[in-house]
């Protein structure tokens, strides 16, 4: 397991198999080649590669084409991959270059990213939910405080996540916890594609803090509300709100006080 398992997960649901056409190709110039793909959502598909120049293994995150054909989103991708690369800390994910390249005839914004070997968090989740109910308290609290820890850097430079759930959280062989996936949500939410402009929330619906659910402007508390979610799934074996339609769970966030989590563990 690695990379983006709950990606692939869904992918696989959706019996969608196009977006690894691109196992084998090439990118910047012959030094990276894509080898596996290890998950695919709405917005981009992640392989595991080979670069050849310094002889290791990296994660590729390639944004599917109907994005990377406007101009604007793709520079505002590669303003959201430097920023990501100056936040060197242990529990976040490295980012190592980033580009454009032909594939399939289509212009492909690439993110190359550190490889982690290991297992997203709600892999991690949903098994200690079958052995235990929830995660072990101290195991939660871990995992959770390494999670702030990353984001109190990249808060101090300004970035804010935007996106914080188990499937964004990973935890290598030896235990270290890595956040991944800065600056995605950010780059589609400035407005700069069609997408947005039609008022789309950028955000997974079960952890989105209230304001990301009205639309509004969000800074690090909104990843902070985020976090308390996720803890909250960790230490109770559900989620606070839970519902039929994004919409309606995103409409509890903003109106519904959650259960108390002694009622439920």
């Amino acid at each position: 397991m690695s990379q983006d398992d709950d990606a692939r997960d869904r992918d696989t649901a959706n019996g969608d198999e196009t977006r690894d056409r691109y196992t084998g190709k090439t990118v910047a110039g012959g030094r990276y080649r894509l080898e596996e793909l290890l998950g695919a959502g709405g917005m981009a598909s992640v392989h595991l590669a080979y670069d050849s120049a310094l002889d290791r293994r990296v994660a590729i995150k390639t944004l599917h084409t109907d994005l990377g054909r406007e101009p604007a989103f793709r520079e505002r991708f590669r303003r959201e991959a430097q920023a990501v690369a100056k936040l060197a800390h242990p529990h976040i994910v490295s980012v190592f270059d980033t580009g454009e390249d032909q594939l399939d005839g289509a212009t492909t914004p690439y993110i190359v990213m550190e490889y982690i070997e290991g297992d997203a968090l709600g892999t991690l989740f949903e098994r200690a939910v079958r052995a235990h109910g929830a995660m072990p308290a101290q195991r939660a609290l871990k995992i959770t405080g390494d999670v702030l820890a990353a984001l109190e850097l990249s808060h101090e430079m300004g970035l804010v996540h935007r996106d914080i759930k188990p499937g964004n959280v990973m935890v290598n062989r030896r235990g270290v916890v890595k956040v991944m996936d800065f600056g995605i949500a950010r780059a589609i939410q400035s407005g700069v594609t069609s997408m947005t402009q039609t008022g789309m929330v950028v955000g997974t619906p079960q952890y989105l803090s209230p304001e990301q659910a009205l639309g509004r402007p969000v800074d690090a508390r909104s990843d902070i509300y985020s976090v308390g979610v996720m803890l909250f799934q960790l230490l109770t074996g559900r989620l606070p709100f839970d519902a039929d339609s994004p919409f309606a769970i995103a409409y509890a966030h903003v109106q519904e006080p959650p259960p108390v989590p002694s009622t439920l563990n």
